[in-house]
């Protein structure tokens, strides 16, 4: 009879769920939290602006470190949207660790107010301002219109398109098929002469012109309707 419980209670123990041992997830520690705050509150990218950060749960431990984490952001010009991360401690014991984040910054960005076409500059009627996410839009979004004050569109624009800084350019003091005026300086003599422009150029731009005998020659812009070609 003994015998036929105690195979009994074996049976029982059997059917019962197997207790899986409790395991650590890999997660941040306060230290390494505190050092990559410190981090982005003084990246270029950030300054002066409100951002929040998601903590991604990292692959592997960040063990502790008695100094202070060096961070460093993989990609260094921008620390926001998907960042990732180098932690490292420089101790007795020192150590490497990879981290990876999501920055949040919202903030205010210039989109255009109405259709506009390449070659325009910006009127006071021709932007406004957009509250957004900036972390999601694409790199070198237009933040202050000062920066283009003296700039022309590249591009057409849409209305309600988000103006970047590579969308402008300096402003064309030559248009495609105006007539120029031509010096071409030579060591001691200078000749004048006109053509007409094959490009629009700004000043200090290099412009092919095509003057009165058909030949076509290149020379830089001195000022607005004036090429110059210098003569070796």
């Amino acid at each position: 009879m003994p015998r036929a419980l105690a195979l009994l209670c074996l049976l029982a123990f059997a059917q019962l769920p197997a207790m899986a041992a409790p395991s650590t997830k890999p997660a941040w520690t306060p230290e390494a939290q505190e050092a990559v705050s410190l981090f982005l509150s003084s990246h270029p990218s950030l300054e002066a602006r409100n951002f929040e950060v998601q903590w991604k749960d990292p692959k592997i431990d960040i063990p502790s470190c008695p100094k202070a984490i060096k961070v460093d952001a993989i990609q260094k010009e921008k620390a926001w949207g998907q960042v990732f991360l180098t932690l490292k401690c420089e101790s007795a014991k020192p150590w490497v660790r990879p981290g990876a984040i999501y920055v949040t910054v919202n903030g205010r960005y210039m989109v255009a107010a109405r259709t506009l076409k390449a070659g325009q500059v910006l009127g006071p009627t021709d932007w406004r301002w957009v509250e957004g996410e900036l972390s999601k839009l694409a790199d070198s979004v237009l933040e202050d219109p000062d920066l283009v004050k003296d700039l022309e569109l590249s591009r057409n624009f849409q209305p309600n398109s988000a103006f970047r800084l590579n969308d402008f350019r300096a402003i064309a003091v030559i248009k495609t098929g105006d007539q120029v005026r031509v010096s071409m300086v030579g060591r001691a003599f200078t000749i004048d002469a006109s053509g007409q422009a094959m490009a629009d150029a700004p000043l200090g731009a290099t412009v092919r012109v095509k003057i009165a005998d058909g030949k076509i020659i290149q020379g830089r812009v001195v000022s607005p309707g004036s090429v110059e070609v210098l003569l070796e």
